[in-house]
């Protein structure tokens, strides 16, 4: 039968609905107030970081692979925003960039894959003959 009264909706113990505004924080990168899913949970208490999850991952980008965001934008622009193996666009609620590919033996940057093809590269631990042998596999 539903809630006969629906403008209660929102003040019901235990009910959320879109009314209610989640808590939004300052990040301390970029500045930007977002909602509180745009942070990562610190720890078993709900505590949030204090930088967005956006930023997060172009610091550690940056950190890890020395890619800075203009050299991502660049290679999103080169490959027309498609992922370097398959040619699809980023369709993902989970993942909001691409995963830039590089190899594990030299550093060198490949370029910008989705996470599906760079997790199958990794499955195969990047060695082309075990890619040639499901290439084969799959034409059977």
């Amino acid at each position: 039968m539903g809630n006969p009264e629906p403008s209660l909706r929102n003040t019901r113990e235990g009910v959320t609905t879109r009314r209610e505004a989640l808590p939004t924080y300052c990040c301390t990168k970029c500045g930007e107030h977002k909602p509180e899913p745009e942070f990562y949970k610190k720890d078993r208490n709900g505590r949030r970081d204090t930088t967005c999850k956006a930023c997060r991952i172009i610091s550690q980008r940056e950190r890890t692979l020395g890619v800075t965001q203009e050299d991502y934008l660049s290679m999103f622009t080169k490959q027309r925003g498609r992922c370097g193996i398959c040619d699809q666009r980023l369709y993902s609620k989970r993942y909001k960039a691409f995963a830039v590919d590089h190899c594990h033996t030299t550093g060198r940057i490949r370029g910008l894959l989705c996470t599906r093809c760079n997790t199958a590269i990794g499955l195969l631990k990047d060695d082309p003959i075990a890619l040639q042998r499901a290439i084969e596999w799959t034409k059977v």
